[in-house]
Parts: structure tokens; C-alpha cells; sequence
């Protein structure tokens, strides 16, 4: 099999381990056929491979962004196909660089599956940061469904998952390849595992008898379902408001504490006194039962004006309490990164406008503080680690997934929220316009998971936890740790080129 070849069935494996699909056990050894394409091959060899070998990955992974650019953001396929093509380069950037790491090592150390995962961190940690970030399906996501496995994302977030994975799947290699060597790092590897599934399985076993006995709050999620393409028309904004009506009205019959709707469910400004307004506040008052609800916002200030993608909460007494402006917003979908660079992709901003972002704060004014994640926030550790950190007990994310259609986004998008979960040992209740409306427990485990492009509501009882765990109180000090190896590597190869040059000399 060529090199190229095997470049390319990793990266169609790194595709399958992610969902839709179910083959995320193929995660543990999926870098072995890049592993083996990189030995005996030069410098530029080993960037085009990795570079071919991301570009796999990302294409089957992102195919969606031409859908929604084109089908929503008024580009043409030619323009969606271009955005599309520029991430999966960016992006397939990180392949290409590790892939220089691996090159260079020596594959029969035994620090061979320690270095080559920490640079594989640090990678994924840099992605998740540069340019605004983005930590879109990082290679510990593909494990969200195995319970037992995720459980030691309390103590090093997804990244330590990740790394988890980097190394299995370089010590598999390193056996394969050097089977006298590597039968120390399969021992090696296996008394790991041991540890955190046991770690896992006592985390799951003590959780539920701590959620069973800490007071639960029973929420209800809306899911309108509203076509995309019709919800921002005037026209259809009274068949939007009848639709949330109704469906809220009967989600009261279940007598939750707090009703939530999703992501701008209101095609409106809800901050502008209106009848719409008043029918809303109206419906509050007449239910007795906080609203959350999501709309676009404004703010004027000497002449120019500034617009949010906002999150309200509204008390039983139909007034406004407080609200978040979201933090974290969607380049080519919220904003144009670089907008003088891009001028010839003018319909690509969502069409409300260019949006501005928030501050990170809570919820207050219910029963117990609410962090909220609007849409893609919930891709980011770093926000939700802050929100529990001011003191949230109850994380919620709003979500408007109709951009994405049937496509495999909205599978991903709500996977990674499960990790969020088990990072901050918080539950989360997920409200999404076409689905996936769902609630997640503090373990990670997704329940009540709505289908898509349905309408309906959804209420669930989520626990109350207050502790906060090692993740939450001290960050992502493992991906920091695996950034300082990447540094290291880097100083200790250019410092031996320089010595041979002196040498020389």
C-alpha cells in the first residue's frame, strides 16, 4: 500500500469515529497507518502526507459549511466550496505540522508514544485558541458515548481524553513496528486504562448516588422547529409566536420550573415594547413560570450601532431579569473575520447584521445561576469552565441548528456538549430550534434527545451539583504542559542544527 494510501485511510477513520457514525472504538488505532506512512520519508514527504492526510478528514468532517453557506448565507457554490476549502487547509495545517514531529522522532523510544501525544495536544489546544479557535470534533470527542472512558475529563478536559487516545494508538504502532520495545509501553498502556475505567466506573457509581440525593430541578426545553429560510419574514413572525405559544402551553401541564427557548426562537427585537412583546410577557404572567428565551438585541451609541445574539431571562412576574450577549460568535455566519481581505463575500454575514460580542456573566434572577452557551459556545471549554466557576449550577445552551439541514452537523454539534458535562460535573438542558433539543447529566450521558425537524417540548429533571471539579478550578494546565513539549521539541531540534552547523565550522 502507497504512502498516500495510508495517509488517506486514517484520515477517512478519523471521519467514522465521529457522528453520525457509531465507529468511534476505531479512534484507539486509526494513526497507525499515518505512523507507518511516515517512517523512512523526508521532511517535505511527511508534510504532504499529514497535510493530505487532514484534508481528508476535514472535508468528510465539514462538508456541511457549503450547505449552509450557500443555502443560507446567499453565496454560490463556488464561494461555499472556497470557504470550505480555506478551513480544511487551515486546518489540515495541524496534520501537516504533527506529522513533521513524527517524522523527526525516534519511533523505537519508549518516549515515542508520551511525545508524540503531548505534541498532538498542544496542536489541538493551539487550533482551539488561534485565530478566535476553532475546537470543532478535537480527537477525545469521539469518545462521548463511552461512559466509563470520559469520566477523567473532570480532572483534564477533553484534551486528556485526546491524549489518551494519541497514546494508544502510538504505543499499538510502536509494537507493531518494534515488537521487543513495545510490549513495555502495551503494559505500560493497559495499567493506564486499568486506572481511569476504574476511575470511571467508581466517578459514575458515586455520582448517582450524590444525584439521587442533591435537590433536582425539572426544566422544559422548546423545540419550534421553524424553517430557517421563513422565521426572519414579517409575515410569518404570528405563526412563529402561535407556535411557541402552544407548544409552551403545553409543556405547563408538566409543571416545570423554567421553560426554555431556543436561539433566537424570537424573530424579533424583544428589547423594542411591542405587541408581540407584550404577548410574550403576557404568556409569562398568565403561566407563572421564568422564560429563557433567545433573541437578536442592539445597542446605539453615538451614531453606530452594535447588534447581539442575546439569551433573556424573564421571571414568572413577566419582567426582564437579566441577559447574555453571546461571547463566542460564528465567523462567516455572525462576523466577517478579516472583512476588508473577504469583500467579495458581502451575503455571508447573517442577515440580521454583523454581530458584536458579549462579556461572560450568569443568568441571575432564578432560582439558581444559569450559565448559558449560545450555539457553538458549547464547542469551547474555556466558557463553560468560566460560567461554573462565577458560581453556575445549571449550564444551558440555545442553539438554532437549522442551518445545517439533515447534514452531519447537528450530530457533532451536541456530542461535544456531552464532555462539557463531565468537565464541570453540571447538567445541561439543550434547547435547539430544529433539533437536537436534549438534557445531559453530569456523568455525560445525553437523555431525552429529540429528533430533528420535529416540533415539541421535552422536560426532564437535572440534578443540582455544587462541587466544583479539578478541571474547573484549575484548567487546562495538561494542554498548557503539552504546548511547553511542542516548544521544546522545537528549540532542542533547531539547537541540534545549529551544532552540526558550528561543527562544521
Amino acid at each position: 500500500m502507497s504512502k498516500y494510501a495510508l495517509a488517506f485511510l486514517t484520515g477517512s477513520l478519523l471521519v467514522l469515529i465521529f457522528p453520525p457514525f457509531k465507529f468511534y472504538p476505531l479512534a484507539w488505532i486509526a494513526f497507525i497507518p499515518l505512523f507507518f506512512a511516515l517512517t523512512n520519508v523526508g521532511l517535505s514527504k511527511a508534510f504532504n502526507l499529514g497535510l493530505f492526510c487532514g484534508a481528508v478528514q476535514y472535508l468528510g468532517l465539514l462538508y456541511w459549511i457549503v450547505y449552509a453557506t450557500v443555502k443560507y448565507g446567499g453565496l454560490s457554490y463556488l464561494s461555499g466550496i472556497f470557504l470550505l476549502v480555506l478551513l480544511v487547509t487551515y486546518l489540515s495545517l495541524y496534520f501537516a505540522l504533527f506529522s513533521l514531529f513524527v517524522q523527526s522522532m525516534d519511533k523505537k523510544s519508549w518516549l515515542f508514544p508520551i511525545t508524540a501525544s503531548a505534541i498532538w495536544v498542544g496542536l489541538e489546544y493551539i487550533r482551539a485558541n488561534f485565530l478566535t479557535g476553532f475546537p470543532w470534533e478535537l480527537l477525545g470527542y469521539s469518545q462521548y458515548k463511552w461512559l466509563k472512558f470520559i469520566q477523567i475529563a473532570d480532572i483534564g478536559g477533553v484534551y486528556l481524553l485526546s491524549f489518551l487516545l494519541m497514546l494508544a494508538n502510538a504505543t499499538f504502532f510502536q509494537f507493531i513496528y518494534t515488537p521487543k520495545k513495545g510490549i513495555l509501553g502495551i503494559v505500560f498502556l493497559l495499567l493506564i486504562m486499568g486506572g481511569v475505567l476504574s476511575y470511571g466506573k467508581r466517578e459514575i457509581n458515586n455520582l448517582s448516588m450524590l444525584m439521587a440525593s442533591q435537590p433536582k430541578i425539572k426544566l422544559a426545553v422548546i423545540q419550534g422547529n421553524i424553517d430557517q429560510s421563513q422565521k426572519w419574514k414579517k409575515a410569518f413572525q404570528e405563526r412563529t409566536i402561535e407556535i411557541y405559544e402552544g407548544l409552551t402551553k403545553e409543556a405547563v401541564k408538566r409543571r416545570p420550573e423554567i421553560i426554555i427557548w431556543p436561539e433566537t426562537a424570537i424573530p424579533f427585537y424583544f428589547q423594542e415594547p411591542s405587541l408581540y412583546q407584550k404577548r410574550i410577557l403576557n404568556l409569562i404572567k398568565q403561566i407563572k413560570i421564568p422564560l429563557l428565551l433567545g433573541s437578536p438585541a442592539y445597542k446605539s451609541k453615538e451614531g453606530t450601532v452594535k447588534y447581539f445574539n442575546r439569551a433573556y431571562l424573564v421571571n414568572f412576574e413577566g419582567k426582564i431579569v437579566s441577559y447574555y450577549d453571546k461571547v463566542h460568535l460564528v465567523p462567516f455566519g455572525e462576523y466577517i473575520p478579516c472583512r476588508r481581505l473577504l469583500s467579495f463575500l458581502p451575503n455571508v454575514v447573517n442577515i440580521i447584521g454583523d454581530f458584536s460580542p458579549g462579556t461572560i456573566k450568569l443568568l441571575s434572577g432564578f432560582r439558581y445561576p444559569l450559565g448559558v452557551l449560545i450555539c457553538f459556545e458549547g464547542i469551547f471549554p474555556e466558557l463553560s469552565r468560566k460560567l461554573v466557576k462565577q458560581g453556575a449550577l445549571l449550564l444551558v445552551n440555545i442553539t438554532n441548528d437549522a442551518w445545517f439541514g439533515r447534514t452531519s452537523a447537528p450530530y457533532q454539534h451536541l456530542s461535544m456538549l456531552a464532555i462539557r458535562a463531565v468537565e464541570n460535573r453540571r447538567g445541561i438542558a439543550r434547547s435547539a430550534n430544529t433539533g437536537f433539543s436534549a438534557f445531559i447529566k453530569p456523568t455525560g450521558e445525553i437523555i431525552n434527545r429529540s429528533s430533528l425537524f420535529t416540533s415539541g417540548y421535552f422536560c426532564e429533571e437535572l440534578p443540582i451539583l455544587k462541587e466544583r471539579t479539578f478541571y474547573t478550578k484549575h484548567g487546562d494546565i495538561l494542554a498548557i504542559s503539552c504546548l511547553c513539549v511542542i516548544f521544546i521539541q522545537c528549540f532542542w531540534k533547531l539547537g541540534g542544527l545549529l551544532w552540526k552547523k558550528l561543527k562544521k565550522v
